[in-house]
């Protein structure tokens, strides 16, 4: 991953899918829209990250795709933890599943650690990895839960009960999106001095620290 992070095209086109989300999850929050919106923009927006990868061959792009989708498929389990475990979260809708997870829910973990990824990255070269981990962290504690928030609106995309909220978002879950983008930027920063091997493993940590965060995090705010 040597190449400028300040790519325009790159850095444009993270800007404008991560608008895409954010208007179609409002949108759907105001109109009901019910589950299959939520798949058909996560899946849109993830095979336009890997159309750009392929047409462009941008090595951010690539470290960032593979290692948010292994943290993406990783984060089941935290999933499961939430669903099975303590009962907390609730996917109301008839759609495929795996596991205790709609099918499309590990791609769209993966968008979001794409967009917050990339952001990490460019702060750590402006600010370095422990600034970029306090801002990462803040932003992710705010941004994340937005989503939180539209998905009971949205056709009961998904909910959460028996916890503390702040509006439909439970208090462990912004304490745990917190945690978890916190550590995007140092464990991104070790990918782009790596291989994919590397970035693969990363990832893996990612994602047993998403689990981790949860259990954490509710034992906290649960």
């Amino acid at each position: 991953m040597t190449q400028d992070f300040t790519s325009k095209k790159l850095t444009l086109l993270i800007l404008i899918t991560q608008s895409i989300l954010v208007i179609w999850s409002a949108v759907s929050s105001i109109i009901a829209a019910g589950p299959a919106s939520a798949a058909i923009v996560t899946y849109t927006l993830y095979a336009i990250y890997v159309l750009y990868c392929i047409i462009s061959k941008d090595k951010v792009l690539i470290h960032l795709v593979l290692f948010a989708t292994i943290a993406g498929f990783l984060e089941l389990f935290t999933d499961h933890y939430l669903v099975d475990g303590i009962n907390s979260l609730v996917y109301p809708g008839k759609e495929a599943m795996i596991w205790s997870s709609p099918a499309y829910m590990p791609l769209a973990w993966a968008n979001v650690i794409i967009q917050l990824g990339y952001y990490g990255l460019l702060l750590n070269r402006l600010r370095g990895w422990g600034l970029s981990a306090i801002i990462m962290g803040l932003a992710g504690a705010f941004y994340i839960p937005l989503y939180e928030h539209l998905a009971k609106g949205a056709g009961w995309w998904w909910y959460y009960q028996n916890v503390p909220m702040v509006f439909n978002a439970p208090v462990y879950v912004i304490i745990c999106e917190g945690l978890i983008s916190l550590s995007l930027p140092f464990l991104l920063l070790k990918s782009e001095q790596k291989g994919y091997g590397f970035t693969s493993i990363m990832a893996v940590i990612c994602g047993i620290w998403i689990y981790l965060s949860a259990v954490l995090s509710y034992m906290i705010g649960g």
